[in-house]
């Protein structure tokens, strides 16, 4: 061991910590702690003796560092020239409590933080030290105690997961106190009798070291909920297999999507029936009528009816997109953007497009994109005049892809754009091409990217930008 005061001199060196740096322990009395740390080291040895005069009470730090006797130090065997070592500092009080005696009847004040006189214990850097262990005990007891989703610490018994710890976030979902479950059988009180055989597989997988993951039906004190659960195997040395189970109740969402889900069925599959029927009898009402304001009325009629019949077919376009859970995969941006294109020119022989694209631009998106930049190429020309100038330019930015389509209407109306790409009321929505451009939102960010809009000097612009998928990403 060895001593150092407040300026980080050396005032007392044990013969054996003098021994290890080859050197005679009088002679390391009265230098600098700094002559002994190896180059690049000094910063977080100093740091942690700053730290250690810091404390208020006894506590104790730890670092790692290499230490030599210096070019001074007179040598004492066959020491090597450097060592690779673990120093614990702590405040250091001599045997009566008032500071540390040098031999020479002068005691050092270890009482004043200033003064602070702080003693170091060398060791073997080899396995974590037990302050290193604390520390990471601490940290994960931190996230233990305060994570929201239920934890559960068990220990494989037999084909049985013991539970020897819970969470707080465990009480609270499932409802059970952890004194009532510590040392039972988790499935006992959290698997429905239905899913014993699946409970007992993902056990066996613990047992033999291997992670789970699934969506799973489990009981609470208040009914079965929907959990994403995940299994995590360790060992702790000891030869018994332990785990992890985290559970995140997921019901909310589940129940919501499935009720969105036969909503929007329900109302696509009557709403275009009826407003077919709706269309049919306005066409027969102006075929058989001379009265010019019936006719007008129908035709109103008409022409709301389809508008209706527009947005339902969106509607569909987007339950489709959404529901493909397909993981993304590469295209080529450059043909999509053609192949959206192309059709295009033929329903709309009045626009003008003005393609700015590289040979090829390959992004991680999948086919998805497609129905995402037709929609952008629909809103540009379907609500503005017909001779619309549409220009759409890709081009490479980095670890990115961007596709601009820009047109010289009359741009997005602001009650739309707001919603889509600001804070705006989502229930503010005023016709289907806000629904078409929340698709391309929600294609594009599923894929990790982003969409941004901009309107200046005429023009509109639709901005994708895509993960690249080549060798530069």
């Amino acid at each position: 061991m060895f001593v150092v005061d407040a300026a980080g001199t050396v005032i007392h060196a044990s013969d054996e910590f003098a021994a290890q740096l080859g050197a005679d322990a009088a002679a390391l009395r009265g230098r600098p702690l700094s002559d002994f740390v190896g180059d690049g080291d000094w910063p977080d040895v100093r740091g942690t003796l700053d730290a250690v005069r810091r404390a208020s009470g006894w506590e104790s730090r730890r670092c790692r560092c290499r230490l030599s006797a210096g070019d001074d130090g007179p040598a004492v065997g066959d020491a090597p020239a450097e060592i690779d070592i673990e120093l614990e500092f702590a405040p250091y009080r001599g045997g009566d409590g008032g500071g540390y005696g040098d031999g020479d009847g002068d005691r050092f004040d270890s009482d004043s933080d200033a003064n602070r006189v702080v003693g170091a214990v060398c060791r073997e850097p080899s396995e974590p030290t037990t302050a290193r262990l604390h520390t990471e005990r601490d940290r994960f007891d931190h996230l233990f105690d305060l994570i929201d989703d239920a934890v559960i610490e068990f220990e494989i018994v037999g084909i049985e997961p013991v539970v020897r710890a819970v969470n707080p976030g465990f009480e609270t979902v499932f409802g059970y106190d952890a004194d009532e479950v510590r040392g039972e059988s988790l499935n006992d009180f959290i698997v429905p009798p239905d899913a014993d055989d699946e409970a007992v597989d993902f056990d066996q997988r613990t047992a033999d070291g291997k992670a789970n993951h699934a969506v799973v039906t489990r009981q609470t004190a208040w009914g079965r909920r929907e959990f994403l659960y995940r299994g995590i195997p360790y060992s702790r040395g000891d030869g018994k297999q332990y785990g992890f189970s985290i559970y995140s109740d997921i019901t909310s969402q589940r129940r919501a999507r499935e009720h969105l889900q036969v909503l929007q069925r329900v109302l696509r599959h009557n709403l275009r029936n009826e407003m077919n029927v709706v269309l049919g009898m306005a066409e027969e009402i102006r075929e058989a009528t001379a009265d010019s304001r019936v006719d007008h009325a129908a035709a109103r009629i008409a022409a709301h009816t389809e508008t209706l019949l527009r947005v339902s077919e969106k509607a569909r376009t987007a339950a489709a997109v959404l529901d493909d859970q397909r993981p993304d995969e590469v295209v080529d941006a450059t043909e999509t953007v053609r192949a959206v294109v192309e059709p295009r020119r033929t329903r709309f022989p009045a626009a003008t497009f003005d393609l700015d694209l590289p040979p090829s631009l390959p992004v991680s998106v999948g086919p998805k994109l497609a129905q995402a930049l037709a929609n952008v190429v629909e809103n540009a020309l379907e609500h503005t005049p017909e001779d619309v100038t549409v220009r759409i330019e890709a081009k490479r930015c980095e670890n990115d892809a961007t596709l601009r389509v820009s047109d010289d209407g009359d741009g997005i109306p602001e009650i739309e754009w707001a919603a889509v790409f600001g804070d705006e009321d989502i229930t503010q929505l005023s016709h289907g091409s806000g629904l078409g451009l929340w698709v391309v939102k929600w294609v594009v960010e599923s894929a990790g990217g982003r969409v941004d809009y901009d309107r200046r000097d005429g023009w509109s612009t639709v901005q994708l930008t895509l993960p690249l998928a080549d060798g530069s990403r």
